[in-house]
């Protein structure tokens, strides 16, 4: 069975197809790069909001795909974009945000380590 995605009914740009949102989702709780004491602590100061980050990313990738430019670069300063720099500061895990831009990039730019996809 092939589906048209309809454009008219979304309500957020997580919900196209290409954003890819679920899946991006699934890597920023996997990983979980807001992680610690202070995040334990301060709840409120700094809560992860996954689902709208993932939101905020939908939106900034979306555009760019429109334009056609997307890059390795890119990507990983979408990721980055998705936490402001105090939490960059005080709760995210460097090492996790590290491996959440490789993973991001790889599932946007790779498939099975054969170069670039037919999706960019």
């Amino acid at each position: 069975m092939n589906r048209r995605f309809d454009l008219s009914t979304i309500e957020s740009f997580s919900e196209i197809p290409a954003c890819r949102a679920r899946e991006v989702l699934s890597l920023l709780i996997e990983l979980d790069p807001i992680s610690g004491k202070e995040s334990e602590q301060y709840l409120d100061a700094y809560p992860k909001e996954y689902r709208e980050r993932v939101e905020k990313f939908s939106r900034n990738y979306i555009w760019r795909k429109i334009t056609g430019d997307i890059t390795i670069e890119f990507l990983e300063a979408a990721v980055d974009r998705l936490f402001n720099a105090d939490e960059v500061s005080s709760v995210v895990d460097l090492g996790k945000l590290r491996e959440l831009k490789h993973r991001i990039v790889h599932l946007f730019l790779y498939t099975n380590g054969t170069g670039r996809n037919h999706w960019n």
